[in-house]
This record gives C-alpha cells, sequence and structure tokens, in this order.
C-alpha cells in the first residue's frame, strides 16, 4: 500500500515521522519532499497586491465610520462642532484602519512565504495502512489519500 499525507511544515510533522518509524517503517519506506509554494516560471505579485490593498480600503472606511461617530457625539460638547469633528475623526479613522492593515498584511505574507506544504509518501503493507492513516490524522495531516501499490 502506498499512502500519501500533505501536512505544514510544523511539529507535529516531526512527531508523525518518528510515530511512523516507531511503527517499524524503514526510513527507505518513507518520502519526504517539501512542496514548493510558488511556480518558478510564472511568478505574479500583482493579484496579492490589489486585494491587500481593498482590503485595507474596506478596513480603513470601517474605522472611519467608527471614530466619525465617536467625533461627531463630541463635537457637540467641543467648540468646532460635531461635523468637524465627525470629519476630523473620519480621517484619523481611515489612516489608522489602512496603517494597521498594512502592517498586519506584511507580517502575515512574511509569516505564510515561511511555511511550505511538505508531502509524506509512506509504502507499507495493507495490514499496516490502517494504523500509518491514524498516525497521520492525530498528528495534523491536511490530506491523506491511500492506493495499491503496483506489484514488481
Amino acid at each position: 500500500m502506498i499512502i500519501i499525507g500533505t501536512f505544514k511544515h510544523s511539529i507535529e510533522l516531526e512527531h508523525a515521522l518518528t510515530k511512523l518509524e516507531s511503527l517499524g517503517l524503514s526510513k527507505e519506506r518513507l518520502l519526504v519532499v517539501c512542496m514548493d509554494k510558488e511556480s518558478k516560471t510564472f511568478q505574479s505579485d500583482k493579484p496579492n497586491k490589489e486585494s491587500s490593498l481593498s482590503t485595507g480600503i474596506e478596513i480603513g472606511l470601517a474605522f472611519a465610520t467608527g471614530l466619525s461617530v465617536i467625533g461627531t457625539s463630541l463635537g457637540f460638547i467641543w467648540t468646532w462642532g460635531p461635523v468637524i469633528w465627525g470629519l476630523i475623526f473620519a480621517f484619523i479613522g481611515f489612516f489608522l484602519g489602512f496603517g494597521i492593515n498594512t502592517v498586519f498584511a506584511k507580517k502575515h505574507q512574511e509569516h505564510n512565504r515561511h511555511k511550505a506544504e511538505v508531502t509524506v509518501i509512506v509504502q507499507c503493507q495493507a495490514a499496516q495502512a490502517d494504523e500509518v492513516q491514524q498516525v497521520m490524522w492525530t498528528n495534523r495531516a491536511l490530506t491523506v489519500g491511500l492506493t495499491q501499490a503496483s506489484p514488481e
């Protein structure tokens, strides 16, 4: 039997490999492949930048709406009035929301860039197949597939 599982590169992957080896599977029966996240021939950053900009604008508008309500409420007390303070707080809210989104989007993008998927291919006997699949699922495999090995 050939069992194929995909994992995020994490400590759970290491635990799964250790458990598979403890089941009696030799290293020659395990194949671990780190998958590329981007194509080397065609790389396009434009859709990601556009969606990030769109999300930044949406979050900025949400912050602007919230802060303009607060500014308008406070404007009834302050000297320039509710309209001026509502507009001032709206601008502050937009730039605050847009800035926060930009900072978190860059951190999230760099964090995800390093987390590649890893494919684990295990060749085992039919009697071990259920146990190998269970080890993969308990160690947070993203997907697990099973196929018959062709006789040689």
